[in-house]
């Protein structure tokens, strides 16, 4: 069991002196690719109608730092496992320019979920020359840092206010705070949706219109209805029984691991049973080809050769769905049964940052500015957590050439995805539940193929693993 310490909160912003001020900088100019210059970025327009629905009106955000005396040492390192965050926060450092020289990227090439990545952070953390100041971290992992005190500072004591996180989805503030304190924040949206093969739609439904789709997959009775008339027609609903775990895990209603102080206690819900359930049923039924996740066979069903109407994914995904040959324009995107999430990348700082002032700000730039949101996804692809940046992309200012809107044959994705992200609850997550899904995961697929008799059997494989392998014990 890992055991979390506690330190005393942190001071720094009573040092650093930043200043807040309430700006409104929703633009009103023509849509563009391009990240707004530092210029720009200072100045305020006025408020419109939209600025109020978005609350993108009189938000408080932090002051850029002058660079005036800096030397090398105010140089902040931005650690991470590939080059994903420094895409990212280069569409900041393209904006100001002025803090390039003050920011040097450490690109460790390994699993961002695996124990490497983690290791690679706390000695560097520990005894490192390069001490991490930016912490981007996976949702599975991101935990790890952020509710270590010893490891990760208070955002709030760096500047950063309630204020300022207005445009944040909840999910994401659910995710990142911890005791009271704002520990991580993402630039990031990941809400799952559920992409449709249009072909098919038309075929066996006669309409590929999102709204009608998402009709025949509005529950999960409505699911399984409209699984039968796939099957009936020569196709699968899914490639695999997995396929629907993020959906159905997301509807976790309580933690599953928790701490009393002296120990932890496992009391898994309806979220783990509605999912060995649903997927059993998915099993037996022949509603999908029982391939897994990431495995050869799933990656070919995404072909026009594939048999398979539909797959759960998110913003990322689209790229492995390209990659694995799934074509441009034959694909739609509606929410589905349930809203849900599939992974993300959190950003931590690191406690002893050398540099907090200039870490606050391009953080706050990352993950708040609306006109950043909006550069991030027309420039990336990825789906933003600023809901003022994507009213603005759904109103017109996405790019032509977005990838997304490509794949989905012109169907703008923010719409989907905006709509998807209000409904997430992460409040229950806890930094073991990662693990104890490699459990369930286990127990399903060990449950489909008659290895368990019963839910509760593989229940109990659940339970045996977790106090096992992380002397977590069951709730009586």
């Amino acid at each position: 069991m890992r055991k979390i310490k506690k330190a005393l909160a942190l001071s720094l912003a009573l040092a650093m002196g930043l200043s807040l001020v309430a700006c409104g900088d929703e633009s009103t100019e023509a849509p563009t690719t391009e990240a707004p210059s530092s210029e720009d970025a200072s100045s305020e327009a006025p408020a419109t109608e939209d600025d109020a629905s978005t609350g993108d009106a009189e938000v408080a955000k932090i002051e850029a730092p002058s660079t005036e005396g800096w030397g090398e040492d105010q140089v902040i390192y931005a650690y991470s496992w590939d080059e994903d965050f420094q895409k990212k926060l280069n569409v900041v450092l393209d904006a100001y320019p002025e803090y390039k020289d003050y920011v040097e990227f450490v690109t460790l090439g390994v699993g961002g979920t695996e124990p490497e990545y983690r290791t690679a952070i706390d000695n560097a953390l520990e005894n490192g020359d390069q001490y991490p100041t930016f912490i981007p971290a996976d949702n599975d992992v991101a935990k790890y840092f952020s509710e270590d005190d010893t490891k990760t500072a208070n955002l709030y004591d760096l500047g950063f206010t309630d204020e300022m996180l207005v445009n944040s989805y909840d999910f994401a503030l659910q995710y990142g705070t911890y005791n009271d304190q704002l520990k991580c924040v993402t630039w990031q949206a990941t809400p799952g949706s559920v992409f449709y093969r249009r072909d098919i739609a038309q075929e066996v439904f006669g309409t590929d219109d999102p709204d009608e789709i998402q009709a025949l997959l509005a529950d999960w009775d409505t699911f399984f209805e409209t699984a039968e008339t796939l099957k009936a027609a020569g196709y699968k609903i899914v490639s695999g029984p997995s396929d629907v775990k993020y959906a159905i895990w997301d509807t976790q209603t309580q933690p599953w691991v928790t701490d009393d102080g002296t120990s932890e206690t496992l009391t898994l819900d309806s979220a783990v049973t509605d999912y060995l359930e649903i997927a059993k049923r998915i099993y037996d039924g022949e509603y999908s080809n029982n391939t897994a996740l990431w495995d050869s066979t799933w990656a070919a069903d995404m072909t026009d050769d594939g048999k398979v109407f539909c797959y759960f994914g998110c913003p990322w995904f689209i790229g492995s769905m390209q990659g694995n040959g799934a074509t441009d324009g034959n694909w739609g995107a509606v929410v589905g049964p349930t809203s849900y999430h599939w992974g993300g990348t959190y950003v931590c700082v690191g406690k002893d940052t050398n540099n907090p002032e200039l870490a606050a700000f391009l953080l706050y730039e990352l993950t708040c500015d609306p006109d950043i949101g909006v550069a991030i996804t027309n420039q990336t692809g990825d789906c933003v957590n600023n809901k003022a940046a994507n009213e603005r992309l759904i109103n017109g200012e996405l790019a032509a050439d977005n990838a997304a809107a490509a794949f989905l044959g012109g169907q703008n994705p923010i719409e989907v995805w905006a709509a998807a992200a209000e409904g997430i609850n992460l409040s229950n997550v806890t930094y073991q539940d990662a693990t104890i899904k490699t459990y369930i995961d286990n127990a399903s697929k060990a449950y489909n193929e008659g290895t368990y008799a019963t839910v509760e059997e593989a229940i109990q494989y659940i339970e045996d693993q977790t106090a096992a392998e992380l002397g977590i014990s069951v709730a009586e």
